[in-house]
């Protein structure tokens, strides 16, 4: 069965970040048996003054594999990973829960912190009235609010980045795109119009292969520039900071 396993660190700015959390826990947690073929995305979420972030406001949803016999044990697993790796400030939050039959209401719950400020209080309400395997810690347990957002986005398969999953990080360089989609779960890759790109084509990578959850696939953008194709959101981020 498929499994989702949420965090939102609400790391500090000494703290190594939620997205490389999320992936040494799930290194950890298939190095002991208790998941299989897990696949990490970032989810977006508001950024306001109300809300306190480090940088991006934004949460890790694990998608594997695994047995509902385990699910409180990869739970207390993923707990006693976060506590140990706490940082002073930081209000770290974890939902877990199986992948299928994910309630509407925190599907909408997810959309919402996209575009709202969410209170704390209401996310433990709707965590309590669910059922949910869900756990915070820190002055606020702000970090629920990620957590429980980042199934409910996961769970429409049409929200989120990859930043962990097999073969993307070691793709590198120029390639072309059957060798990508041979060496990664990537299943198209298309421009930012959403034109789809032949195996043939050449991507300029830039060493940062990142594809998106859209309509069920996993989709990798990418944009044309001084003559040749490169991956869009690492373009996005040179962008932003130069």
């Amino acid at each position: 069965m498929k499994l989702y396993i949420s965090l939102d660190d609400t790391d500090n700015k000494e703290s190594f970040g939620t997205g490389k959390m999320a992936r040494i826990l799930a290194e950890s947690l298939e190095g002991r048996g208790l998941v299989r073929h897990a696949s990490i995305t970032r989810h977006q979420f508001l950024i306001h003054p109300d809300i306190p972030y480090t940088s991006h406001n934004s949460c890790a949803c694990i998608e594997a594999d695994g047995e509902m016999a385990d699910v409180p044990r990869i739970f207390d697993s993923a707990r006693d990973f976060l506590l140990a790796h706490f940082h002073t400030d930081a209000n770290p939050g974890l939902c877990v829960r199986e992948g299928e039959g994910v309630p509407e209401e925190l599907v909408a719950f997810g959309r919402r912190a996209q575009r709202e400020v969410i209170a704390i209080e209401e996310a433990r309400r709707l965590a309590e009235r669910l059922g949910l395997l869900a756990w915070w810690h820190g002055e606020t347990g702000q970090g629920i609010i990620g957590a429980m957002g980042g199934i409910g986005l996961r769970s429409t398969r049409n929200d989120g980045r990859f930043i962990g999953m097999e073969g993307i990080r070691e793709i590198k360089g120029l390639v072309n795109v059957t060798e990508i989609l041979e060496k990664t779960p990537i299943t198209k890759v298309v421009t930012a119009n959403g034109d789809r790109l032949g195996g043939s084509e050449a991507v300029n990578t830039l060493d940062w292969v990142r594809p998106d959850l859209v309509e069920g696939e996993i989709v990798l953008f990418v944009l044309k520039e001084e003559g040749e194709w490169r991956t869009l959101e690492k373009e996005k981020r040179k962008k932003k900071s130069s």
